[in-house]
């Protein structure tokens, strides 16, 4: 067999170093549109799981506010000695009051017991809970973070610092919530009761990832 014969019987039963190099890249771009698709979904599904744990906690407190005659408190009352200037008060406040006089809005809070966390370390000086320990949790979302609970007589409270992170870096947000108002009227939404914020995929307060309970406009 001569060599031209076969150099053309090579060229035909493999590929060229260009049409390699094709199709690696093709590869690669179909790669990288998978991952942002599936990250994609992933988020999707955290923002559903968010809307959701919302509502529940939203209905817990309103079965708080029809047993015992009001919303719980988004700040901590002088006697329960907790300074209302540290970090994730609000949420603090909150899970104080739910977890509390044995009582745990008849079997609504069972799963978000269990997920509690305390980014912040912090505790209290007395025994606030039926817990075990002196400390003050938080309820967090799909992303680990704090929720966001501002009861309507603190809405026009600001500068309370929550302890958050960057759902896609890592990195540690300086970031505290405000209740939301309609931008139409100038009132605060549920302006009679409280808002439930969770900072979304991002991790910041005032975004407009944020996940509440309340369609905005």
């Amino acid at each position: 067999m001569s060599s031209g014969r076969k150099a053309r019987l090579l060229r035909c039963s493999g590929f060229t170093l260009i049409e390699l190099l094709a199709v690696i890249l093709i590869l690669s771009i179909l790669a990288v549109i998978l991952i942002s698709n599936l990250r994609g979904a992933t988020e999707a599904a955290k923002t559903q799981t968010g809307a959701q744990l919302l509502a529940k906690l939203g209905a817990a407190i309103e079965s708080y506010q029809n047993e015992f005659g009001g919303y719980p408190a988004s700040s901590f009352a002088p006697g329960q000695e907790v300074s209302n200037d540290g970090e994730n008060v609000g949420i603090e406040a909150l899970v104080v009051a739910l977890f509390s006089r044995k009582w745990e809005a008849g079997g609504l809070l069972a799963e978000v017991k269990d997920a509690l966390v305390n980014t912040d370390g912090d505790s209290s000086s007395k025994q606030l809970t039926d817990f075990g320990n002196r400390q003050l949790f938080e309820i967090p979302d799909p992303w680990g973070n704090p929720i966001a609970y501002i009861e309507r007589t603190d809405y026009g409270v600001t500068g309370r610092p929550y302890h958050t992170y960057d759902g896609k870096t890592g990195e540690e947000n300086p970031t505290s919530p405000t209740a939301f108002k309609n931008p139409r009227t100038g009132l605060y939404y549920q302006s009679e009761s409280f808002q439930l914020t969770s900072a979304g995929p991002d991790g910041q307060f005032g975004t407009e990832d944020d996940i509440t309970t309340f369609q905005r406009d």
